[in-house]
């Protein structure tokens, strides 16, 4: 079978001492009138709604570089700066759409595989998981096609799957 290669994640850091956040570019900023770093995150957030639901979500925002802990073993490299002059904000690195796992939480869907086993082909997800306050990583897990739920407001186009 066709393999693809997967979506990637954007580095993660610890924004504010607390939150993990995904770091998706820099750019240049002034605060008191002194230049700095700026910092564009991708914050996931989970909420509970009027109705009892779990809404999950990310918060987009600039913050001052001050504010970020960059973690131990991660690669920050991709991410894109301004070239020394330039003050243009650069594109930021894209998040991978947010689904829901078989048992509700949320997970970013990295790609679509065929799996053959018994019974034919089937598809599965490959989703990173969720980072919280307590376990800074992201990890891989699968899940099968049917039991991934999508989301309205995602743009699921851009996920790699054979043969397109």
């Amino acid at each position: 079978m066709d393999q693809v290669e997967p979506l990637q994640m954007p580095p993660l850091v610890l924004y504010a001492g607390k939150s993990p956040a995904f770091l998706l570019a820099w750019r240049r900023g002034t605060a008191d009138g002194q230049p700095v770093w700026e910092a564009r995150l991708a914050v996931p957030q989970s909420q509970v709604d009027v109705y009892g639901h779990r809404v999950h979500g990310l918060n987009y925002r600039w913050a001052p570089a001050a504010e970020l802990k960059q973690l131990p073993g991660v690669d920050y490299s991709p991410v894109p700066r301004p070239a020394p002059g330039d003050d243009t904000e650069p594109q930021p690195l894209r998040m991978p759409p947010l689904v829901l796992r078989p048992d509700g939480s949320p997970a970013f869907l990295l790609a679509w595989q065929p799996v053959t086993g018994e019974g034919g082909t089937r598809w599965e997800g490959v989703l990173a998981t969720m980072p919280d306050q307590a376990d800074l990583r992201v990890e891989q897990a699968r899940a099968a096609a049917s039991e991934i739920t999508k989301l309205p407001e995602a743009d699921y186009s851009g996920v790699p799957a054979p043969g397109r």
